[in-house]
């Protein structure tokens, strides 16, 4: 009898098509996942890059409607001040000529543009709020890695794979003894499962992975300046990039500086030609805008150091409303009476003709200089200019009854 003709013999053919069919089968999927893999995850990269093309589009036409905004209300606000001025020293004038009621109605005005003044500042500090660079959204399109971006990746159980990793054009890391990673077009929850995957894989037993962005100040790259003394956060600052290597553009991008900064006498040192070099720069000047050439350029390693200005002023004291210091800047005009004016006036019981002036002289000793604030409303004396460091004192009457 032939083979064919036997019914064991067709058992076992069909059987052993169906073998050969089930493994084809098998080999075809091992060959056609990856390519699977591999479109998903270009397709995630191209989405990724079309939502944050489109949301830098918005971003960027908010900025520039917020930014024409805030230069409108700067404008407002300069002018608001200059108003302020004037009608502050309208007061001081009707006073010292004793017209209560043009004293009253000035003190009115003096008001009304204080609170719009603060209005103002609040509106801008809003538009600054709305200019300034948003945090990144958890869980949002900036949780998508892309290339080109930097990653921190940190190994609780080996230290050895801990560093900054570029993301490649084609998408991937390359991790030492693990080799290239494809993380783009993943989230960071979904990078550390590929990463951990990996290592888990060939090295580790078992991996804890962290992976966070990099970005700004905080990736590895551009010049490193040393910001030092009345800084708002003083500190080794890197210069992020797309921003000017200037002094003033450094200032403003690390946070600006405390009030007490004197931006007249910012220095910058530097070793050149393997000397140390100090060189001093009137940034207030510069930010005036009569000064725009003195701006420094800046290098890596240089040192910024901003003054305090505590020098740059006169004290007060005795029987006014707001006993301390004032800042005198140079330049500035500051008359014994506009002192006081300035530090809300007289206390109750003041001895208006009994103030006076001490000032340091080249001895070390003070001089005291009298000033009558009674014959100066008067008129018929002119208004001690004060110094730098100068102290108003004004005294309380004997008899206060």
């Amino acid at each position: 009898m032939l083979l064919w003709k036997r019914p064991q013999c067709w058992t076992k053919i069909i059987i052993l098509f169906l073998t050969v069919l089930v493994h084809a089968s098998i080999g075809a999927e091992a060959v056609l996942i990856p390519k699977q893999e591999a479109s998903l995850d270009q397709k995630a990269i191209e989405r990724a890059i079309q939502k944050k093309a489109a949301a830098a589009m918005a971003e960027q036409r908010q900025d520039i409607e917020a930014g024409e905004k805030k230069k409108t209300l700067e404008g407002e606000l300069r002018y608001s001040k200059a108003k302020l001025a004037a009608a502050q020293k309208k007061v001081a004038l009707q006073t010292a000529v004793n017209n209560t009621e043009e004293v009253e109605k000035a003190q009115i005005e003096v008001r009304d543009w204080e609170t719009r003044i603060k209005d103002t500042e609040a509106q801008i500090n809003e538009m600054e709020a709305q200019l300034a660079p948003p945090a990144p959204d958890a869980g949002g399109t900036d949780d998508v890695i892309l290339p080109g971006e930097n990653l921190d990746l940190y190994v609780v159980e080996d230290s050895t794979f801990n560093g900054h990793y570029q993301v490649r054009r084609g998408g991937y890391v390359i991790i030492p003894q693990v080799g290239r990673v494809l993380v783009a077009g993943k989230k960071l929850a979904e990078a550390e499962a590929v990463i951990r995957k990996a290592l888990e894989s060939s090295q580790l037993q078992h991996a804890t992975v962290m992976v966070e962005k990099l970005s700004g100040s905080d990736v590895t790259s551009g010049p490193v300046i040393f910001l030092g003394g009345e800084f708002k956060n003083p500190r080794a600052f890197r210069i992020p990039p797309h921003t000017a290597q200037t002094l003033v553009s450094v200032i403003l991008s690390s946070g600006g500086i405390t009030d007490r900064g004197d931006l007249t006498r910012v220095r910058v040192m530097r070793v050149a030609a393997n000397n140390g070099v100090v060189e001093e720069v009137n940034v207030q000047r510069i930010l005036d805008g009569s000064g725009l050439g003195s701006d420094l350029a800046l290098s890596d390693g240089d040192v910024v150091m901003v003054p305090a200005g505590s020098e740059h002023v006169v004290f007060l004291t005795g029987n006014v409303k707001r006993q301390g210091s004032q800042a005198m800047k140079p330049g500035d005009h500051l008359s014994v009476y506009n002192a006081i004016l300035n530090a809300g006036g007289f206390s109750r019981f003041a001895d208006t003709k009994k103030v006076y002036v001490l000032r340091s002289t080249e001895d070390g000793s003070k001089a005291r200089i009298p000033v009558n604030i009674k014959e100066i409303q008067n008129g018929g004396q002119p208004d001690i200019p004060l110094q730098v460091n100068d102290v108003v004192v004004v005294p309380e009457k004997f008899f206060s009854f």
